[in-house]
């Protein structure tokens, strides 16, 4: 290459001449090269790179400084109700929150999580108390409310002794609070419930709660599952099972194979089938269980079984938080866009706890319903019954599935069960050898297998149940006996708060100096 010239061929490009504005800073140091570099935009892919991730940066952030902003109005407005003093013996406010485990969903979390996140900091600013409950599995809060109001009718019938706060058979304590200053502190609170799986549930385990006739005596529903479970067939020997000569031993030797043996529970198996030296034998522990149990049958009899009235007690007053979890592929979309849209969530949850701080049960709205006779089973049903109806929309289309699976799961539960159970009684009576494949993992015992096929019916029902309870095909349960006795928390205005009385201090100290200096 000749002086002067490129391989090309071309003569090199002049080198750029510092400007007589930085010629100074070249004298300071700085390196001639970046005093003679001439800034260009970046080529069209990384323009659209930069533009893309600094508009989703934004977004983003904007977003999220919103959140934080609309949350702590919501809170200025409430602090000064965490100000006022609390008097000896006296106890916050509080409130119950109701969760049910989102249909498609396996997380059964989200709806606590979305209360934790957008609703507890305005109760919290004003020292609010709360408790959540949370349904686990589909119908599981219908099942624990059924089960609370239960034993509420029969502690209000006097069948059943009130128990305490700490304990069931905890001292009585000055400072603990008596069910007359329960029920009155419940009545103050009110009920939250996080999206309309939760009403549903809500409103199932009130109607068998309030509206049902229940027995005096409290009712353990897996013994009347079990007691179910006993008058089919499915541990009855098969006559190709056994031989003629082997068919009268095998049915003295195993008792629980015989059709006529109630099913049992796996503890109840274990008794009878495995009596411990010394102790005595099933029949006495049955005939002393019996001559103990004399006393509960005389209760039962002495009170007969809870008639629902036609009226319920008064219920604290409701606010529903329309709660939308999007769950499936078909919405990620959705949530690709609710990801840059958190503070309409924010402000959601923030109206909820300020409707929830501020209101109470004098001013709450009358439950929003139709006229008697006119409610439907399905929806639309009408009024607040159709709170959050726009949710079940969004549920994925394996939820409607549920009944097929589980049949299909039954089905093929009841094939291994049968296989299982036969090799398990031929290895048992020496019919045959265990093969390779049951000498590393030997078949199950009979207990074994009644113990699994409880808890897989169990889990059936309660899925089943539950199942009836959420699909969009069902409605709201309803009962005559409600109106008049529930109450909604209505929403408040701007206008409308409780502001800290610490800043008014504050500022009163602040312009006090300044007008003794002025004058």
């Amino acid at each position: 290459m000749q002086d002067g010239v490129t391989s090309s061929g071309t003569p090199p490009k002049p080198e750029r001449a510092v400007p007589a504005a930085l010629r100074p800073l070249l004298w300071m140091g700085f390196p001639q090269s970046l005093l003679t570099w001439k800034p260009r935009l970046p080529s069209r892919n990384w323009s659209i790179f930069w533009a893309s991730a600094a508009t989703v940066t934004f977004l983003y952030y904007e977003d999220r400084r919103q959140c934080r902003k609309i949350l702590e109005e919501y809170k200025d407005r409430v602090r000064g109700l965490a100000e006022e003093p609390l008097a000896p013996g006296d106890f916050p406010r509080k409130v119950t929150i109701y969760t049910a485990k989102y249909p498609g969903d396996d997380d059964y979390e989200v709806g606590a999580m979305y209360f934790r996140r957008y609703v507890k900091p305005i109760l919290v600013a004003a020292a609010v108390d709360y408790e959540i409950v949370s349904g686990t599995r589909y119908g599981g809060l219908a099942r624990e409310l059924r089960d609370r109001i239960h034993e509420r009718r029969r502690n209000l019938a006097g069948v059943l002794p009130w128990a305490s706060p700490i304990g069931p058979n905890a001292p009585v304590m000055p400072f603990l609070p008596t069910p007359a200053e329960q029920l009155q502190r419940e009545l103050d609170g009110a009920v939250v419930l996080m999206g309309r799986p939760a009403l549903k549930e809500w409103a199932w385990g009130m109607k068998q709660g309030w509206n049902t006739e229940i027995p005096a005596e409290p009712v353990d529903h897996e013994e009347l599952l079990a007691a179910s479970l006993s008058e089919d067939n499915v541990f009855e020997e098969q006559p190709e099972e056994m031989s003629p000569s082997a068919s009268s031993e095998a049915h003295e030797e195993t008792p629980l194979a015989s059709p006529t043996n109630k099913f049992m529970l796996p503890s109840q198996i274990g008794l009878q089938s495995m009596p411990r030296p010394g102790m005595p034998s099933f029949a006495g522990a049955s005939a002393s269980h019996t001559s103990h149990a004399n006393p509960e049958k005389d209760t039962a009899a002495t009170h007969p079984n809870l008639i629902p009235s036609s009226t319920i007690p008064a219920q604290p007053p409701l606010c529903f938080v329309d709660f939308t979890n999007l769950v499936g592929w078909r919405n990620i979309p959705r949530r690709i866009a609710h990801f840059f849209n958190h503070r309409q969530d924010v402000r959601r949850g923030a109206e909820a706890g300020i409707s929830i701080v501020l209101g109470n049960k004098t001013d709450a709205k009358e439950f929003n319903v139709g006229p008697a006779g006119s409610i439907q089973d399905r929806p639309p049903q009408g009024g607040d019954l159709d709170w959050g109806l726009a949710e079940e929309d969004v549920y994925p289309p394996r939820f409607d599935k549920t009944p097929a699976r589980i049949s299909k799961e039954r089905e093929d539960f009841y094939k291994t069960l049968q296989t299982e159970l036969r090799a398990s009684r031929e290895i048992a009576r020496g019919q045959r050898e265990p093969t390779k494949a049951e000498k590393r993992e030997m078949p199950r015992g009979e207990i074994e297998l009644r113990d699994d096929r409880f808890k897989n019916e169990r889990d059936w029902h309660n899925l089943l149940m539950g199942w009836q309870i959420l699909t969009p095909a069902s409605g709201v349960a309803w009962d005559e006996a409600w109106r008049g006795s529930l109450r909604v928390l209505r929403s408040r205005e701007p206008t409308e708060s409780v502001p800290s009385r610490l800043n008014e201090t504050v500022l009163v100290e602040e312009v006090a100096p300044a007008q003794r200096a002025d004058a």
